[in-house]
């Protein structure tokens, strides 16, 4: 399953940095050159935007310039570890994101970007401490994230008491990506048949910065079903394909629709 965006769970870290692009100074042409490091700066700034933005082309062929200026600085690295993983190249984001670590041991957010690429390759065992000590570090600002992946990782391992426990420290961290540890929390009631439960977990995890995931909008339709609200279920699975045209998520809904009595 491939939820969106997949940089909510890895977070982008950047200390401040100036975009520096020209500097004016008292020669004839009005600008002089930047310095090696101004250069480093601006083309960061650009790499970091990039990648936010999901133009992972973009981000790498910044990063590539950076690296001719100077190829020792953590940051580069974990740049590129995102940009490779929106590529889906967890290789290569791998050996980014393990460089930035052996560059920067203490590099919290590097952690869970490993973290994160090491749970979406099945590697459930290496990725845990990893995660763990992004989660306790009580100074990185983005600790919601880890936890989030924490809670997917026990999921995955069908421990759903741990599962439960990261989670829902996740929510009372609060903040835009809560709804994703909502999303698994509702993934856990399911498997315990909470219809309830999974039901109200799930309108949260359909709305604000999860409102694109269309798993979470077909997984609301499918628990109204299971609890016999059709009309409110024939309504979601309507929006569904409203919401998702041209999309697999469009042609489950119609599956869906079709089979409510």
């Amino acid at each position: 399953m491939n939820l969106k965006p997949k940089m909510s769970l890895l977070g982008l870290f950047l200390p401040a940095l100036p975009l520096l692009i020209s500097a004016c100074a008292s020669s004839p042409s009005g600008v002089r050159t930047l310095s090696k490091q101004e250069k480093i700066n601006g083309l960061m700034n650009i790499a970091s935007a990039a990648v936010t933005e999901g133009d992972s082309i973009s981000a790498i062929e910044s990063l590539n310039q950076i690296k001719e200026l100077d190829d020792s600085i953590p940051q580069e690295y974990y740049l590129y570890a995102l940009a490779y993983l929106n590529k889906n190249e967890l290789a290569l984001a791998e050996d980014s994101a393990r460089t930035a670590l052996k560059l920067d041991p203490k590099f919290t957010a590097a952690k869970n970007a490993l973290g994160k690429i090491l749970l979406d390759r099945g590697r459930l065992q290496e990725a845990e401490p990893l995660l763990k000590a992004a989660a306790s570090d009580i100074l990185y600002r983005e600790s919601i994230l880890p936890k989030i992946n924490l809670g997917i990782l026990y999921f995955k391992k069908m421990d759903y008491a741990s599962s439960e426990k990261w989670l829902n420290l996740a929510i009372s961290d609060g903040g835009p990506t809560a709804c994703m540890a909502q999303y698994y929390l509702a993934k856990i009631s399911l498997e315990r048949n909470e219809l309830g439960k999974a039901s109200r977990n799930l309108h949260a995890a359909t709305k604000g910065s999860c409102s694109g995931i269309s798993e979470a909008h077909l997984a609301l339709g499918q628990t109204l079903v299971r609890q016999k609200r059709y009309d409110q279920a024939r309504a979601k699975f309507i929006e569904i394909q409203r919401l998702f045209p041209d999309s697999d998520a469009y042609d489950k809904a119609g599956e869906y629709l079709r089979g409510i009595p």
